[in-house]
């Protein structure tokens, strides 16, 4: 079983795999603030030129990429839905094709809302892939969040697993033993389910003591040493250029 489906290609070596994890936090941060206060299209084309550099820079399959917009496709044809459906409610107008350019202006605004989505999940998903987990907790750390966050967050990534692996063994020895599955046995499926609650429970409970046996105190240690080095400085730089050069093109 591999235990890395939220930073599957952390491992990787690449430009971005190489930056700080605290100022990949940073940068990705006020990018998607960024996106989102720009209202300008021309600009979009800058960011989506900017991160398909990174696309191809992070080295990750862009299938992973393309998975995870996939995801939110459904939410923002949701959205974009919604939006004309309660235009036309609030005009009182009937939509006709004919009458199509003069909805430019809502229609702008719908692309600019369905590229705000697509880019923002582009960034986040080049963050996590480029960064392990415990080093985004690392840099969360590093910028006074609470403890309690980060600890919990790290548990939550911990014990997952532990769930995950326990569903993989009850369903793997169910099918060794039946292997024709019947959806219609609610009941078998309910006994399973209830089956890998426990067994997820008391193993997450002895981990738990043995975490409490090597002196767990309710914080995990910092095993990061991150330095900032030039090409932490050059990511800066890069971004602070990109971002006057959304200044000059929203001013075209």
């Amino acid at each position: 079983m591999k235990h890395d489906f939220i930073d599957k290609y952390s491992s990787l070596d690449s430009v971005l795999h190489r930056v700080d994890p605290r100022v990949k936090l940073l940068l990705s941060f006020c990018f998607l603030v960024l996106i989102t206060a720009t209202y300008n299209i021309k600009v979009f084309a800058l960011y989506l030129v900017v991160v398909a550099a990174l696309l191809v820079t992070s080295k990750v399959p862009f299938h992973f990429y393309f998975k995870k917009l996939a995801v939110v496709t459904p939410l923002a044809v949701l959205i974009a839905f919604f939006m004309f459906l309660s235009y036309f409610i609030e005009a009182g107008v009937e939509f006709s094709i004919a009458a199509l350019p003069g909805y430019y202006p809502f229609l702008y605004t719908v692309a600019l809302l369905v590229s705000k989505i697509y880019l923002s999940i582009l960034v986040l998903t080049l963050l996590v892939s480029c960064t392990s987990f415990n080093s985004l907790l690392w840099s969360l750390r590093k910028y006074r969040f609470p403890v309690i966050v980060t600890t919990l967050s790290k548990l939550v990534y911990t014990y997952v697993f532990v769930f995950i692996d326990e569903l993989h063994r009850t369903l793997r020895a169910y099918k060794s033993r039946t292997p024709v599955l019947r959806v219609s046995r609610v009941k078998v499926y309910g006994n399973i389910a209830a089956g890998i609650f426990l067994r997820s429970m008391d193993r997450s409970d002895l981990i738990y003591r043995a975490m409490i046996s090597r002196g767990f105190t309710g914080e995990f240690p910092e095993g990061n040493s991150h330095r900032l080095k030039r090409i932490d400085i050059f990511a800066v730089l890069v971004f602070f250029s990109i971002l006057i050069a959304a200044r000059l093109i929203w001013k075209m």
